[in-house]
């Protein structure tokens, strides 16, 4: 075997070992029940698979993930653990990706420090073990960051067709990708600037319109449902973001402030090394890092400023920036000799130890049950069955409810009888949810029942917290008025709860349940 082989060998080898590392790491949790997000995913993955994007006009999300989840429970199954594993499988492939992405723009130990961030960041720890599409989000996102600046930063034409393909990727994946396809587009115009004059500007301004064009064309099917979804469905749990919820976003996608620090420490002594041109001067390509903060730094701006207009913000959505994080750390620490030996160490053990004085002895990553609908569910004792009726004052725990209560009850929000339960209606939902009137869909239900038959009301949290979010307080004022309805009502009785009691608060998470019993009356 020759030495060339021995090293792909002893590569690839190491990469596998790593992953598999990171497959231990991120075990944790599978059997944890579903949550609300979870809910949702499956439900609007169990439909048929031509229905999906259709079904997407009432939720809001690109269809990618959702078809890849339907084909995934189509072999695996819809249990926890299933769904959750196709979550895991993308945050797995993202290990040896960050290898090939810090190697091929960096150097190979850049490559190795991207893989080991790859394999133990939190947030991929996390978002292994949900069924949501964050980890294809960070998969997808690597291919299409690195493709971009392999493409135009290092003239590397042949990458163009796998920048589109990723980038496309993208955007049917989330739609703060549209944001990223923003700060990509900016960045080839800076590619194009910084190009000179003559034919190498020219070949980069022509592949520049040929790539993004080619990813509008594959994108422009989504474009009218895009716009449907822009103008009637709406994130009411968000808020118009701060300044400082961007730093918050940073330091959340990172792990916390420690990773934070020990990150811009290992900057500062980069620079300081450059400048004196001591130990840690390395050769990298300052251009690529410029570019790659400069689109960092659009992205970033664009997203926040869209959230002024619409509030659809959360920490979550920076996963998508993620891979242009990595490979920022990545390049850094490889280039900063000891002291980014030093860096990776200590960053490595905040995400992966569990140390008293940070998160309460919890990793950032930790596993942790985020919904006890399940459990409820299973305490019941069959008193909820066909032809009983579920009412949720929280409308995106309906998927969920079903999930676990099956479709034999007749399910309803605030807003009237859900059809659909598998799907949570987003269009118009914080108007709606101000003039519904659960009183008025509960009268018909109760009605309707046979003696012995049961209600079961849902409510996300018994009192109000002071949480000035009006769809928080929606949802009190929804489930004090069913409250009050049904227990002076005299052709019910309640039979069961609340279970659990009033000190369970936990806002879009634990829920509170109470069955009621149709009467002969």
């Amino acid at each position: 075997m020759v030495v060339g082989e021995r090293a792909r060998l002893g590569r690839g080898l190491a990469l596998v070992a790593l992953t598999a590392a990171s497959a231990l790491l991120r075990l944790g949790g599978r059997s944890f029940s579903l949550w609300v997000d979870e809910g949702m995913s499956v439900g609007i993955a169990s439909h048929p698979l031509v229905e999906i994007p259709g079904v997407l006009a009432r939720d809001g999300s690109p269809p990618l993930y959702y078809l890849l989840l339907h084909g995934w429970m189509a072999l695996a199954g819809s249990s926890p653990g299933a769904v959750r594993a196709l979550s895991l499988v993308f945050a797995l492939a993202a290990v040896p990706v960050a290898f090939w992405a810090g190697h091929r723009l960096v150097s190979e130990r850049a490559g190795w420090v991207a893989a080991a961030l790859a394999a133990t960041v939190p947030y991929l720890s996390v978002q292994s073990r949900e069924a949501r599409m964050y980890s294809l989000l960070v998969l997808v996102g690597l291919v299409a960051v690195t493709t971009f600046v392999g493409a135009f930063a290092l003239g590397r034409r042949r990458w163009l067709a796998g920048f589109v393909l990723s980038l496309t990727a993208v955007l049917y994946t989330h739609h703060w990708g549209l944001f990223l396809a923003l700060a990509l587009a900016a960045g080839a115009g800076w590619c194009v600037a910084g190009a000179g004059a003559g034919a190498s500007r020219r070949r980069i301004a022509l592949d520049a319109v040929a790539a993004f064009g080619a990813v509008a064309a594959l994108y422009a099917p989504w474009v009218p449902t895009l716009l449907a979804q822009m103008a009637e469905t709406g994130a009411p749990w968000s808020r118009t973001p701060s300044p400082g919820d961007v730093l918050y976003a940073f330091g959340w996608v990172l792990g916390g402030w420690g990773v934070v620090l020990t990150l811009a420490v290992v900057v500062v002594t980069l620079v300081r090394a450059r400048r004196r041109g001591g130990e840690g001067a390395g050769s990298g390509d300052e251009r690529i890092t410029g570019l790659l903060v400069a689109i960092l730094a659009t992205a970033v701006a664009a997203s926040w400023t869209a959230s002024q207009l619409t509030p659809a913000w959360s920490a979550r959505y920076f996963g998508t920036y993620l891979p242009v994080l990595i490979l920022l750390a990545a390049s850094a620490l490889a280039r900063a000799g000891r002291a980014g030996v030093v860096g990776l160490g200590v960053v490595v053990v905040l995400w992966t130890v569990p140390l008293p004085f940070v998160a309460e002895g919890r990793t950032p990553g930790a596993a942790v049950a985020k919904s006890n609908v399940a459990t409820l569910a299973g305490s019941l004792d069959g008193l909820v069955g066909a032809g009983d009726v579920v009412l949720s004052t929280q409308m995106e725990q309906v998927p969920l409810l079903a999930y676990y209560l099956g479709a034999q009850p007749r399910y309803a929000d605030p807003d009237g009888v859900v059809d659909d339960p598998r799907v949570a209606d987003w269009r118009h939902v914080l108007d709606r949810m101000r003039t519904a009137d659960p009183v008025a869909v509960l009268d018909p239900l109760v009605a309707g029942l046979e003696a012995g038959g049961h209600i079961l009301l849902v409510c996300p949290r018994l009192f109000t917290d002071g949480d000035d979010l009006l769809w928080y307080r929606l949802m009190d004022r929804h489930c004090a008025s069913a409250t009050r309805a049904l227990e002076r009502d005299p052709r019910v009785a309640r039979v069961w709860g609340p279970v659990p009691g009033p000190e369970v608060d936990q806002v879009g998470a634990s829920v509170a349940m109470t069955v009621y019993e149709r009467t002969g009356r």
